[in-house]
């Protein structure tokens, strides 16, 4: 059902964002192994790089992208696209779906490895699925979160747009983390890089597009 995906390319002057072969996200697994985040805390509130120590993480980690594919549907979907840089895995940008036909709204999330932050491809691997879901797919609105701790995520969020509509608490590692909460309405969404688009046509009944 999902094949079509498989040959979705959204690319920017210095990545490309597509789904990986098994390989390819045995390398991403071995990436986040290799640090995403400081020990200490995690960005993310469910903190899957906690168990990026344990001998059957890499499997876990490929598992859990084919799960998505394996539980498709156009009413709740979650594309997670890899980005690679230079011919290798840099990170993972997933755009995310519910009930898409009537509420035209999509969520994001993204990581990078250690050695690819602070470059400025955080922005452009987040600007790439914006332009996929405002410009391929017809949403009308992003919303994306950040932890208050987590000033990077911020930065791209408001450097492509977005407004802040409020707080939550998330609870990652069992203690209370406040989470701000971003919307970008496509009125005010300009990409700041260009990016191209191919193979989206034939998946576009997937999405509820």
């Amino acid at each position: 059902m999902t094949e079509p995906l498989r040959a979705l390319r959204v690319r920017t002057p210095r990545l490309e964002l597509r789904l990986a072969t098994d390989d390819e996200l045995r390398a991403l697994a071995r990436l986040a192994q290799a640090g995403v985040h400081p020990a200490g805390r995690t960005p993310f509130a469910v903190p899957w790089t906690d168990r990026s120590h344990l001998p059957g993480f890499v499997e876990e980690f490929v598992a859990h992208h084919r799960e998505h594919l394996a539980s498709w549907s156009p009413e709740e979907w979650t594309l997670n696209l890899v980005a690679f840089h230079e011919g290798g895995v840099a990170g993972s940008q997933s755009v995310r779906g519910e009930r898409f036909a009537e509420t035209r709204v999509v969520d994001t999330g993204s990581w990078l490895g250690a050695a690819f932050q602070n470059r400025g491809l955080g922005t452009e691997m987040r600007a790439a699925v914006l332009e996929l879901a405002f410009r391929g797919l017809g949403a009308r609105a992003a919303t994306s979160g950040a932890f208050a701790d987590n000033p990077q995520s911020a930065r791209v969020s408001a450097k492509l747009g977005y407004r802040e509509t409020g707080e939550e608490t998330v609870f990652p590692r069992g203690e209370p983390v406040r989470q701000r909460l971003y919307r970008l309405e496509r009125a005010r969404w300009t990409s700041p890089v260009a990016v191209e688009l191919e193979g989206l046509e034939p998946a576009l009944a997937l999405f509820g597009a």
